[in-house]
């Protein structure tokens, strides 16, 4: 498995690093004078504010299911004071003027992830929060690939780590309005014994289609090794975006 330098995987047990910059998750955010929710609030901080990290603490709070540390943070004209990990964002991207937080959820043992998406330097975002499939994972960004009724979109990509272990990941669309849960796609492999591929293809990708998304699966297993014997079973079907779900146009196997 080959993994790129700039790729940055997110997980449960993700933190913060000392001197890193980070962009606040949450708004108007209480920076606290001590790691804890009764002691004095020093300002509080607007989403997308960029804090540096001086310090994890061993104090943690509870927050969307999960024992946050708290840490000790700078602000851009220096003040200095605490922040719940929680609302610090895990990730962030950019495209089209857009920004793009992540952060994690815990929910009767089940992994969730909130994306949060603002236009410019606004401090209104919309918001969307989905089971994960797999618990590690990366976020990408892209414009609307010719998708005239978006604006762009984001993707979790899972990172499968062992054979059998969930791949692919899920689109979510950006209309300006919402983000929707748009498209999934898998990803296993299993020791040369079976594997399934879903690929999805934009009309800006070569084999597009104008103004369709095309959804191929491809499915096989190995019954000898030796002499390399597979059956292999590929479904091709396209979809037109009709701004909140697909609808299917053609299909064929």
């Amino acid at each position: 498995m080959s993994v790129k330098a700039q790729e940055k995987y997110i997980h449960p047990k993700s933190e913060f690093l000392v001197n890193q910059t980070v962009m606040l998750f949450g708004n108007d955010v209480k920076l606290r004078k001590e790691p804890n929710t009764t002691s004095k609030t020093l300002q509080l901080l607007p989403i997308l504010s960029k804090l540096t990290v001086l310090e994890r603490t061993n104090m943690t709070f509870l927050y969307e299911g999960i024992e946050s540390p708290w840490y000790k943070v700078k602000t851009t004209n220096n003040e200095e004071g605490y922040v719940v990990g929680g609302l610090l964002a895990l990730d962030s991207k950019t495209v089209d003027n857009w920004t793009y937080l992540e952060q994690l959820k815990l929910k009767e043992e089940k992994w969730f992830a909130i994306l949060r998406a603002m236009h410019g330097n606004s401090s209104e975002y919309i918001e969307i929060t989905d089971k994960l499939a797999n618990s590690m994972f990366s976020l990408k960004t892209y414009s609307n690939k010719r998708l005239e009724a978006i604006k762009n979109m984001i993707y979790i990509d899972y990172m499968a780590e062992a054979c059998g272990e969930e791949g692919g990941g899920v689109y979510f669309f950006n209309n300006g309005v919402s983000l929707i849960k748009a498209v999934e796609v898998s990803y296993v492999f299993n020791a040369d014994v079976y594997w399934l591929k879903e690929t999805i293809t934009f009309p800006n990708e070569q084999g597009g289609s104008i103004g369709k998304i095309v959804f191929s699966r491809e499915e096989g297993e190995t019954f000898n090794n030796d002499i390399l014997h597979e059956k292999k079973t590929i479904k091709t079907k396209e979809f037109i975006w009709e701004g909140k779900e697909l609808k299917l146009a053609t299909s064929q196997e």
